[in-house]
């Protein structure tokens, strides 16, 4: 019978073990409708081959890497969430110690003059005391359990953001470069329509033509010129929003490549599945579902008896006591139990959130994953009709320079009028604008692909969480 407290408090400091998280496969199934699988392959075809990391390496573009790392090492926004991070990790410490022995003492002291006896009483006191609460069926665990995955899936988070931070500068590099092209094509059309002008005047004086001709070349000269304007708006808004992605001043003096580097070779994209263990926002959002499984346990944990136990002691010295010889040292044990027994709904409400929450956080992986999913199949399919669209508009471009200088030809000999060739000219300058703008959105489009399937922008894993 001596033994039985002590078998009694043994079990209690064991405790109950958590609940068994819910694997991976049963998460997909729930998260994603009813009918919905993932399939073996891509729908849209792809070169043969597993992910590869190092994405930056395969455009061949040392200032666009150069840039890049510029931005990890300076953005404001990672800065902030690096400190996000920072936080997950020390709210685990907060609420992990309340599984620990909270161990606390008190000094204290008084001195009482008393003036009319003319007498002097002085007292002190020392206490030390240790508190636990026995965490017996786990409740504690679960909520440090929850703070864990919380802080996991903020991490992965910050991991996201590097490889978004790094796909959108490098996107904004080669933007900037898009623009720069087009302001030069727009210089150059405000100097071929110069040239048109001059012609035309230069005929009209020899009064081979009219003042309509003379008028249609003004106004296509003054729209070029009005085109130049916003073209070199468009330069400079672009190199200011490249310069404050990399923490840089925005006033526009960055220099950027004068052309598009070469297209990078073909990429494996993998299959399906290896998304949810690539993509870290995937992963952040698996973690999301763990932290409200565990909020879920902690929450009907709640509802069973919870048991502390305290030990304390010191000494109390008092004037008047010592008098009487009692100045006593003290200790005292409390082995506590609380039970709740009405709490006017809230522990059951308590209870119906959590399992909201979970519900919430399974339902938002769900839509994450096929977001990624959707992202992956563009993405992909994209690759091939940019691909075609560049080869046409290129010998568009061909097929539209010898009609201009057909029809340039066939104006000086008066087998066609003015307005004929304005046209033409347009035409092809439209089509350069649009074969420039294609180039950037393959290239745009390539590096969403490397994000969407998971790849990362340097050596280490995607979901590999640096250090901040």
């Amino acid at each position: 019978m001596r033994r039985a407290p002590f078998a009694l408090i043994a079990a209690l400091l064991c405790g109950c073990p958590l609940a068994h998280a819910p694997p991976r496969e049963q998460v997909v199934g729930e998260a994603l409708p009813d009918g919905t699988s993932i399939p073996p392959a891509f729908a849209s075809p792809n070169a043969a081959g597993e992910v590869a990391n190092d994405w930056l390496a395969s455009f061949d573009d040392p200032d666009m890497r150069r840039v890049v790392q510029e931005a990890i090492a300076h953005n404001p926004d990672l800065r902030a969430a690096a400190e996000s991070v920072e936080i997950a990790r020390q709210n685990v410490t907060v609420v992990g110690a309340a599984l620990l022995p909270q161990v606390g003492a008190k000094v204290s002291g008084s001195h009482t003059y008393d003036e009319g006896d003319d007498h002097h009483y002085d007292s002190s006191l020392e206490w030390v005391g240790v508190a636990w609460e026995i965490d017996v069926w786990g409740r504690l665990r679960a909520e440090r359990a929850a703070a864990q995955a919380q802080y996991q899936a903020s991490a992965l988070d910050y991991a996201f953001a590097r490889q978004s931070l790094a796909a959108t500068t490098a996107k904004s590099w080669y933007l900037a470069i898009e623009t720069r092209r087009l302001l030069a094509l727009a210089q150059d059309t405000v100097a071929a329509y110069r040239h048109l002008a001059d012609l035309v005047g230069q005929r009209y004086a020899a009064g081979k033509v009219g003042k309509l001709d003379v008028a249609q070349a003004g106004a296509s000269l003054s729209a070029s010129e009005t085109a130049l304007r916003a073209a070199l708006s468009d330069d400079l808004k672009a190199r200011r929003a490249l310069e404050l992605l990399i923490g840089r001043y925005p006033d526009a003096e960055i220099q950027v490549a004068p052309s598009f580097p070469p297209s990078p070779p073909a990429v494996p994209a993998g299959l399906p599945a290896a998304l949810l263990e690539r993509r870290p926002d995937l992963v952040a959002a698996e973690q999301g579902v763990l932290a409200a499984f565990r909020e879920h346990e902690s929450a009907e944990l709640a509802l069973l008896p919870s048991f502390s136990l305290s030990i304390g002691g010191g000494h109390f010295d008092d004037g008047i006591l010592s008098l009487l010889r009692l100045n006593p040292w003290m200790a005292r044990g409390t082995l506590g139990v609380d039970i709740p027994i009405y709490e006017g709904g809230a522990m059951v409400a308590q209870i119906q959130i959590a399992d909201a929450e979970q519900t919430r956080a399974v339902a938002s992986y769900g839509s994450a994953v096929l977001q990624a999913f959707g992202e992956a199949e563009t993405a992909l399919s994209n690759e091939r009709l940019l691909a075609e669209e560049i080869h046409f508009a290129d010998a568009s471009v061909s097929d539209r320079t010898r009609a201009l200088d057909m029809m340039k030809t066939r104006y000086l000999v008066g087998a066609t009028d003015l307005l004929a060739v304005i046209q033409t000219q347009t035409y092809l300058i439209e089509t350069e604008a649009e074969l420039l703008q294609l180039r950037y959105a393959a290239l745009a489009n390539r590096i969403d692909l490397h994000l969407a399937i998971g790849g990362s922008f340097d050596a280490a894993s995607a979901t590999g969480v640096p250090q901040p």
